[in-house]
């Protein structure tokens, strides 16, 4: 179940990751999402190619090939996961805070898919401490 789990995760957010960053490469002016280059702030001089690349690589192919490796049973997936999950909340506060993006539902969206994925592999990892029964004695 955990395995399905992180996978479908992992799936859901590199297709979305696939799709987004594809539409802005493919048009960075944004129009094909309903972007446009003015909603970026003043500082920000260039088009939304940048931003689709890393999308596109670090939210879309990278969460593919690691939910594939987490299906086949790859050994040491965990830091892949948590560096992805890593990326996906930094994605969301460059969003929020640098870029001035406010996107709320997909903002939130990605956040929590992101803490999941830093959470997730360490749920359940408890070491159990058991004691000495002493009333056998």
């Amino acid at each position: 179940m955990r395995k399905a789990l992180d996978g479908a995760v992992l799936t859901l957010l590199g297709a979305a990751g696939l799709f987004n960053g594809t539409a802005l490469v493919s048009d960075s002016s944004g129009r094909t999402l309903g972007l446009r280059v003015d909603m970026l702030p003043a500082w920000h001089t260039w088009d939304y190619r940048w931003a689709g690349l890393f999308v596109l690589v670090a939210l879309g192919i990278a969460p593919l090939v690691c939910g594939a490796a987490i299906l086949v049973d790859f050994p040491n997936t965990t830091r892949p996961v948590v560096g992805i999950g890593i990326l996906t909340v930094g994605w969301v506060l460059w969003q929020i805070i640098v870029l001035e993006v406010h996107a709320p539902t997909v903002q939130v969206v990605l956040a929590a898919a992101g803490v999941f994925l830093i959470v997730r592999p360490h749920m359940g990892t408890r070491r159990v401490v058991r004691r000495a029964d002493n009333s056998s004695r």
